[in-house]
C-alpha cells in the first residue's frame, strides 16, 4: 500500500513558514521556559507529522525523524524543566509502568525493546510537567490562548487539504478523510481532539466567538473521519459547548438551560452519526451481541472478521495469544512492542496491548495510572471538574478502539488533560497564588 498523499511540497513549506510565524508571535506572549518548551514541542510534532513521506523514514540508527524528534523533546524536557516537579506524586504510576516495561523486556531477553515505550512514558511526563509548570508561571487563560498556537499546523494543513482536494481514502470502506497530509486519520483526529479540549478551557474569548471556534473544531474532527474520535468527541462536545453558556444564566435557570442544550447537542451528534450510519452500523451490531465475538480467532467467519475494521478479530488474536502463553508471560507479558514480531497489526485496544506485552501486572499498572489521573479531576471544584472528567472519558473511549497511548498525539492529549487537572486541583487547595509544590 502506498503512503497517503501529502500537500505539494512548495505549498507545504509555505504553510510551514506561516505557522512558524504564528509560533514566534505566540511565544512572545509567554513567560518562563516551560510554556515556551511545551508549545514548541507540540507544534513541532504536529508539523513534522504533516511531512510523513520524509519524517517516517529511518534517519539514524534505524530511527525515523519523528522518533528522533520525540527523543530530543524528552531529553530537552528533562534538562529544561524544574527538577522538583519530577517528584509529583501523580507521576508514581508512570514510574511504575516504566519499571514494569524494563523488567518485562529483560525477562523476555530483549532489553533494548524497552526503549521505545520508556521514551513514550517519559514524553508524557515531560509534557505534563511542562504544562503544569507553565500554568504556574503564566495566567491560565493567557497560557491556554498561547497553547492554541501549537495547533495552528493542524488547522492550516487541513484547510489546505480541503482546498486542494488532498484526501486520504480509508483502507476499509473507501470513505474520505481530510487530514492535512498526515499518515493516518487516527493520529490527526486525536490531535484535533486535544485542540478541542484546550479550546473548551478558554474563557477569555466572547461566548459567541468561542462557540463558533468549538463548532469549527468539531467539524474538523468530523472531516478527519475517524469513528473512534467522533465517539470521543460525543463525550467532550456537549459540556464544552454548553458549560459556558449555562454559566451566563442565573443559578436557578442553569439546570434547565443545560438540560435543554444537552438535548439539542445530542440531537446534533445523532444527526452526524446518522450521516455516517453505514460506518457506525457495525459498532451497533457489536454492542448488541458482544458475546458472539468472544471466541478463538480461528472460529471467526469472514463476516465476523469484517466487523469494525476487523477489531473484534484483532482483539481475539491478542487475548488468546496471552491466554495460551506460559504462566510467566501471563503475569509479565511477552515484552514491550513484542506484537510487532508475531501479529500483523497493532492491538487497537490499550488494555489488551498491556495484557499481551506486560501481562496481568501490566493491566493492573495501566488501570492504576488512569485511576490516579482521574482522581485528580474528581477532586476539582464542581464548577470546573466536568471539563477534565469528560476529557478523561473521551481519552478512555479512544483507548478502547485504538491506542491513544501508543501515539505521540494521544500522549500529548492525555498529558494536557492531566497537567491542566493537576493545576486546577492545586490552585483550589492553596488559593490563587499557587504554590509550586508537589501534591
Amino acid at each position: 500500500m502506498s503512503d497517503p498523499p501529502i500537500l505539494p511540497l512548495p505549498i507545504g513549506l509555505a504553510a510551514s513558514a506561516g505557522v512558524f510565524i504564528v509560533l514566534v508571535l505566540t511565544l512572545r506572549q509567554m513567560r518562563g521556559r516551560a510554556a515556551t518548551f511545551v508549545i514548541s514541542a507540540i507544534w513541532l510534532r504536529f508539523l513534522m507529522s504533516a511531512f510523513h513521506t520524509y519524517t517516517y523514514d529511518p534517519l539514524f540508527a534505524g530511527l525515523s525523524g519523528n522518533a528522533l524528534g520525540s527523543i530530543a523533546v524528552t531529553v530537552a524536557g528533562i534538562l529544561l524543566l524544574a527538577p522538583r516537579y519530577w517528584a509529583l506524586k501523580v507521576l508514581l504510576p508512570v514510574y511504575g509502568l516504566i519499571s514494569l516495561v524494563i523488567f518485562s523486556a529483560v525477562l523476555n531477553g530483549a532489553p533494548a525493546s524497552a526503549l521505545n515505550t520508556v521514551v513514550k512514558y517519559l514524553y508524557f511526563a515531560v509534557i505534563l510537567i511542562a504544562t503544569y509548570q507553565a500554568l504556574l508561571e503564566n495566567a491560565p487563560q493567557r497560557f491556554t490562548a498561547g497553547l492554541l498556537g501549537a495547533f495552528a499546523p493542524l488547522a492550516v494543513f487541513q484547510a489546505l487539504s480541503l482546498a486542494l482536494g488532498v484526501v486520504k481514502m480509508s483502507e476499509s470502506d473507501g470513505s474520505a478523510s481530510y487530514i492535512g497530509g498526515y499518515f493516518h486519520e487516527a493520529s490527526f483526529s486525536i490531535a484535533l481532539l486535544a485542540g478541542f479540549f484546550v479550546l473548551s478551557l478558554q474563557r477569555r474569548w466572547p461566548l459567541g466567538v468561542k462557540l463558533l471556534a468549538l463548532v469549527i473544531a468539531a467539524v474538523a474532527i468530523y472531516l478527519a473521519n475517524y469513528r473512534t474520535s467522533i465517539l470521543a468527541l460525543a463525550a467532550l462536545a456537549p459540556y464544552a459547548l454548553l458549560g459556558d453558556m449555562a454559566r451566563s444564566f442565573v443559578p436557578r435557570q442553569r439546570a434547565l438551560v443545560t438540560a435543554l442544550a444537552c438535548i439539542l447537542s445530542f440531537a446534533v451528534v445523532a444527526a452526524l452519526a446518522g450521516s455516517m450510519a453505514e460506518r457506525f452500523g457495525d459498532i451497533a451490531a457489536f454492542t448488541q451481541s458482544p458475546e458472539r465475538y468472544i471466541k478463538p480467532p480461528e472460529e471467526f467467519t469472514r463476516e465476523d472478521m469484517g466487523l469494525m475494521s476487523a477489531r473484534a478479530y484483532i482483539w481475539s488474536t491478542y487475548f488468546y495469544g496471552w491466554l495460551e502463553a506460559a504462566p510467566v508471560q501471563q503475569l509479565f507479558g511477552h515484552g514491550p512492542d513484542s506484537w510487532e514480531d508475531v501479529m500483523p497489526v497493532y492491538p487497537h485496544n490499550t488494555l489488551l496491548a498491556a495484557l499481551f506485552e506486560l501481562g496481568v501486572f501490566g493491566v493492573g499498572a495501566m488501570l492504576v495510572f488512569w485511576i490516579t489521573m482521574l482522581s485528580v479531576a474528581l477532586g476539582i471544584a464542581a464548577s470546573d471538574k466536568w471539563h477534565f472528567i469528560l476529557g478523561h472519558a473521551a481519552f478512555f473511549i479512544l483507548n478502547m478502539a485504538t491506542m491513544a497511548l501508543w501515539q505521540i498525539e494521544g500522549i500529548i492529549f492525555y498529558a494536557l488533560i492531566c497537567g491542566f487537572s493537576l493545576h486546577a486541583l492545586n490552585k483550589q487547595r492553596v488559593g490563587p497564588r499557587v504554590a509550586a509544590q508537589a501534591i
